[in-house]
């Protein structure tokens, strides 16, 4: 049983002889295009660590509803899985 409630969002890209895996965020509805770029980074990330325990459903649809709840001060699971720094020392 597949404990991921947007499992129905998992969509397969095969690139040569390899296949890949993603959550496609337009299925999510119209509202995904109106978000920042960097709030799809943050919604990609709940959905894909949804497991209604340390993420919920309801955080998806708070991140959803970024442009209601950005001046509310919610809270939202931060999971990152990769992080890139800037390098100023030039090394």
């Amino acid at each position: 049983m597949e404990s991921n409630p947007y499992s129905k969002l998992r969509k397969e890209l095969k690139v040569g002889d390899k296949t890949f895996n993603y959550f496609s965020l337009p299925d999510l509805g119209e509202n995904v295009k109106k978000l920042p770029f960097s709030i799809r980074v943050l919604l990609e990330s709940a959905v894909r660590n949804c497991d209604n325990f340390s993420v919920k459903e309801s955080d998806v649809n708070k991140i959803l509803d970024w442009e209601k709840n950005s001046t509310a001060g919610v809270e939202i699971p931060f999971k990152p899985a990769r992080v890139i720094l800037q390098d100023f020392t030039g090394v």
